[in-house]
């Protein structure tokens, strides 16, 4: 499988297609349904902030068998990835986040600039999510994930900004940003409670009520 999205000017983001070991391109593959999954991801912003929160369980099948799995991953000091469903995907699209992050602390434009001033902040991970979501979708071999992306905006001057971001991607591309958010089944049973207890209030809300909050509904 490949893929190949333009990141900007001329230079390209590729997966190379898997060899056979007589050096013959394999037969392509893609999964047609998910084996190794992790449940709900939650997500809520709150005053000065925005918080994640899963558990840490992925299942074969109906098998609980990963109990230390992690699903809430760092990709700079300005983005956090959580994600439901595949956990092998996840693994593929944290590594492309890394890898990605990586090339951009590279290729900054000055050798005396910031670190920070040269990391994608958490909307244009976002972004750039939505076009891998939507593009593998297109090629019928989807990343079989929810994505909750979490962090900062930037502003014009490239300087991190106070207002929080929180937005999703799903496995075909969709993509939304809100002031709460959840994934698969956290997404019935969480959200209503969620709505109900932040959602005329979430600016005032400070970290430790969003913190039990987001806790009491994990568990």
């Amino acid at each position: 499988m490949s893929l190949s999205l333009q990141s900007g000017g001329t230079s390209s983001r590729a997966l190379p297609h898997p060899s056979t070991s007589s050096g013959l391109t394999a037969p392509a593959e893609a999964t047609t349904r998910p084996i190794t999954t992790g449940t709900s991801v939650l997500g809520i912003k709150y005053n000065g902030g925005v918080m994640l929160a899963a558990d840490t369980l992925c299942s074969y099948g109906s098998l609980a068998k990963y109990k230390n799995a992690r699903r809430l991953l760092p990709i700079n000091s300005r983005t956090l990835v959580g994600a439901s469903g595949e956990y092998s995907d996840l693994q593929s699209i944290s590594d492309l986040l890394r890898r990605n992050a990586l090339e951009d602390r590279c290729t900054a434009d000055s050798l005396y600039e910031e670190e920070t001033e040269s990391e994608e902040c958490a909307k244009e991970v976002w972004s750039y999510l939505r076009a891998v979501m939507y593009n593998r979708r297109n090629k019928m071999n989807p990343l079989w994930n929810d994505v909750v992306v979490a962090g900062f905006k930037q502003d014009a001057d490239g300087t991190t900004s106070d207002e929080p971001f929180l937005g999703i991607v799903d496995k075909i591309g969709t993509a939304y940003e809100d002031d709460i958010l959840a994934t698969g089944f956290g997404s019935y049973l969480a959200s209503p409670s969620f709505v109900k207890s932040t959602r005329r209030i979430w600016r005032r809300v400070r970290h430790v009520p969003c913190g039990g909050l987001l806790e009491d509904s994990v568990l």
